[in-house]
């Protein structure tokens, strides 16, 4: 696949050369003739935060918008791509398949945590799992990223923000579609394409789309597996769109996705972390892109979708149905050799899991102000979750034969099974004052009755049977001034709620202590915020700056790996888990959003986003082999003994003022483009994205894990019709190849085992190498799209 990409690169190479040379002997169409004013300006951009369609500009809170043109200008492929180009947000995949989840101010989620998103997601305006949205996107039409506490207008509670994707709507009028196609020289490709097809002229249209992707993932590979990593997706999706006439309007669309994946930890020899420690040959480095286990976290997921949306207009007032309908299918296999100590050999954890969910809403809204001044949306909202799993853990039993190798005779199961619902019901209101045409008050709430059911049998002993059940309510009021047509000022207060999770991943009956660590009590928070949008010098400059304070009760937070003794069928043994704990705990903030039109053929965007969080006197569970109250920074592999001498319990914990969020805290986008008409239909163009990330310390009790700081540049340059039709471009990813470690671990990989009876000794053997993940390398790529009709 590589030559072939390559030879394409070479091909289109040629293509923009000759284009080059026509324009340097061809006057450019379209110039503007000396002296001439100019008349351009940055475009409006249309988003929906508020359950309407309104200017980015009138929205009295922070949203970035992703457009559909911008996608494609920017080739973005998978969606954690779009953090590239939204400051402040982290998207993190998850290597087994499941683990998606987002970040925005401060404030971090692990899926891991069992507890609700910080960040909620939405579907065509539907509740939807993160974990649907992170396999692939192609044919969108927006992607909108709201920060702050979401919850009265739209869906579920979420103290950080919401991000919401619309796929394309079917034209009514128009026969179109397009294909778009990529590849590069780190062997990935993708194909994606749409045809829209109006079946009754402007009343009833269908849009069929699809997507298929082969990549070699994130390119970790391993010293002792011949496999190369890959991820493989394919998709399709139908959409309908029916309007009999002006006031009934009704969408229906439906996804199916399958994604099969191989990845492979990277690791690094911890004797370039950790002086005295003497090296073992192989010497790996983290730029070296290479792992150590036998086998590879080996995953298929298959996912289906329905969303629908009818709505009817009458008297000045909207009245709308939303529903959505997932399932999800997961199988994944996960190495539990992390050390390599058996060589030539593997263990796998074996999961199975699956997830219902249907959600329902109905609203009423006006589309012409009450009395002239009152604009409301008043609703009920239904959600039905059920997600049963079924694993197989298992535990090596074995001796030592060496420093770092293991002698393997058996390996323990443990079947565990976890049965869960989440039902949610809840109505919600919103009234906006309109004190002129200037002044906006608006105040909203949402009352809801959560009720959450969990199972979980372990080796055929039910350890938790739980059925809980919450009435929270949230709120929030803002106020919003235009003092002239081109500048604006806001405040709001808002509050959320997240439920308190019963954690799943220590499968043995609890202590005081790990049930202090495992089942949390509900969140709360209130989150401040002050900001502007400006429109300067006739439409060609806008700032939008904000700054926030937020402050959180009971933030459910999850920490990074921890010693603890677990119990199986072979008996106590050492074990590692991200435990989670309720801390109270603060984030400040600031964010800005500047784009410049400097000329017809030329703009700029800059934007930075600031998110500082930090614990107040938290309790969470932590290594403290020496008993100090203070987590230990180069924790080696305990024996059960070792632990529980020192916490005097099954794990340790410490009273610690951690960040909220590993993520850096500033962090900031750059972008321009350049485009030369050639002839009056056609154009050469450049563009630059450059991400920049400010050094980090991380994890505060693990010294081999802070980051420096570091940018990744994005270019691209090709040739388009100057109508959109059809654009050949070539881009490079990291183009200067940034080389940086984003993250290590605490100390060198360790493999959990018991010894054999009679002594059934619980313990652990430490390997010479260590976590690490590194910036992804060079990618270059040529990316070929044409549109027909209405696209």
């Amino acid at each position: 696949m590589r030559a072939g990409a390559l030879n394409l690169l070479a091909g289109s190479g040629l293509v923009l050369l000759a284009s080059a040379a026509s324009a340097q002997t061809q006057p450019a169409a379209g110039a503007t003739a000396a002296g001439a004013e100019a008349s351009f300006g940055l475009e409006e951009i249309i988003v929906t935060a508020r359950r309407k369609a309104e200017s980015l500009q009138d929205v009295p809170q922070t949203v970035d918008a992703v457009t559909a043109d911008e996608i494609e200008r920017l080739s973005l492929q998978q969606f954690t791509d779009v953090q590239a180009i939204v400051p402040g947000l982290t998207l993190t995949g998850g290597s087994n398949g499941y683990t998606t989840a987002a970040t925005i101010r401060g404030a971090s989620f692990q899926v891991e945590s069992s507890a609700t998103p910080t960040v909620e997601f939405y579907l065509n305006d539907g509740p939807i799992q993160s974990v649907f949205l992170f396999q692939s996107m192609y044919d969108l039409g927006q992607i909108e990223v709201l920060r702050g506490p979401q919850g009265t207008l739209r869906g579920r509670a979420a103290p950080s923000g919401s991000i919401t994707v619309t796929t394309r709507d079917p034209e009514l009028s128009e026969f179109g579609g397009y294909v778009n196609t990529l590849a590069t020289d780190e062997d990935s490709m993708m194909a994606q394409g749409a045809v829209n097809i109006p079946l009754i002229a402007d009343t009833l249209a269908i849009r069929v789309a699809g997507v298929y992707e082969d990549t070699e993932y994130d390119h970790v590979k391993s010293i002792n597996n011949s496999e190369d990593p890959s991820q493989e997706t394919r998709s399709g999706r139908v959409s309908l769109r029916w309007e009999p006439n002006d006031a009934v309007s009704a969408k229906l669309m439906y996804q199916y996705l399958e994604r099969d994946l191989l990845s492979f930890d990277g690791y690094e020899s911890f004797a370039l972390n950790q002086p005295g420690v003497p090296a073992v040959e192989p010497i790996l480095r983290a730029e070296d892109r290479l792992g150590i286990t036998d086998g590879g976290r080996d995953s298929t997921q298959k996912f289906d979708i329905l969303t629908g949306q009818i709505d009817w207009r009458f008297g000045g007032q909207k009245l709308s149905y939303v529903g959505t309908y997932t399932t999800f299918d997961n199988v994944a296999l996960t190495p539990q050799d992390t050390a390599n100590a058996v060589p030539n050999f593997e263990f796998y954890q074996d999961l199975h899991a699956e997830s219902e969910q249907r959600t329902h809403e109905l609203r009423l809204a006006s589309e012409e102000r009450l009395a002239g001044v009152f604009d409301y949306t008043f609703g009920v909202f239904y959600s039905d979750f059920s997600s049963p799993s079924d694993l197989t853990n298992r535990t090596l039993v074995g001796f030592p034969t060496g420093q770092y190798t293991l002698r393997n005779l058996a390996v323990a199961d443990t079947l565990i099974n976890r049965r869960s619902t989440l039902e949610e019901a809840s109505v919600f209101a919103n009234l906006t004052y309109h004190l002129g045409e200037s002044t906006e008050l608006s105040a909203g709430a949402r009352y809801i009755d959560f009720t959450s059911k969990s199972k979980l049998i372990v080796a055929g002993q039910t350890l938790a049977d739980l059925d809980e059940d919450e009435q929270p309510v949230i709120w929030n009021v803002a106020a919003s001034h235009r003092f002239t047509d081109d500048f604006m000022a806001y405040v709001n207060v808002g509050t959320s709620w997240r439920y308190g999770p019963s954690v799943v991943g220590v499968f043995r009956p609890l202590t005081p202590r790990l049930d202090q660590f495992l089942n949390l009590d509900s969140e709360d928070s209130t989150s401040y915020e002050l900001g502007f949008k400006a429109d300067l010098m006739d439409q060609r400059l806008r700032v939008n700056a904000s700054v926030f304070h937020q402050d959180f009760k009971d933030f459910i937070y999850r920490g990074p790996s921890v010693w603890y003794v677990n119990l199986g069928r072979a008996g106590a043994v050492p074990a590692q888990f991200n435990f989670v704990a309720n801390v109270d705990a603060k984030v400040d903030g600031a964010e800005v959003d500047v784009a410049f039109q400097a000329t017809e053929n030329f703009n700029l965007g800059l934007t930075l986003a600031y998110a500082k969080g930090e614990m107040e006197d938290g309790v969470v569970a932590c290594n403290d082999f020496n008993s100090d109250g203070v987590p230990d920074t180069f924790p080696t592999a305990p024996s059960v003994n070792q632990i529980r001498s020192a916490a005097g319990e099954e794990v340790g914990a410490c009273t610690v003022n951690d960040r909220l969020s590993f993520a850096p805290d500033w962090t900031g986008t750059l972008q321009a483009e350049y485009k030369y008409p050639v002839t009056p239909s056609m154009d050469l163009f450049g563009r630059g994205l450059y991400s920049y990330y400010k050094s980090n310390e991380q994890d505060p009790n693990n010294v081999y894990d802070d980051v420096d700081a570091y940018g990744l540049l994005n270019v691209y340059a090709g040739i388009r019709s100057s109508d959109g039709a059809w654009e050949v471009s070539l881009f490079a990813r990291n183009l200067t190849s940034t080389d940086e470690v984003l993250r290590r671990g605490n100390g060198p990989e360790a493999t959990p085992y018991t010894t054999p009876p009679p002594t059934t000794l619980g313990t652990s053997l430490a390997g010479p190498y260590q976590l690490a993940t590194y910036t992804p390398p060079r990618e270059i790529g040529i990316n070929l799209r044409y549109a027909f009709g209405s696209r």
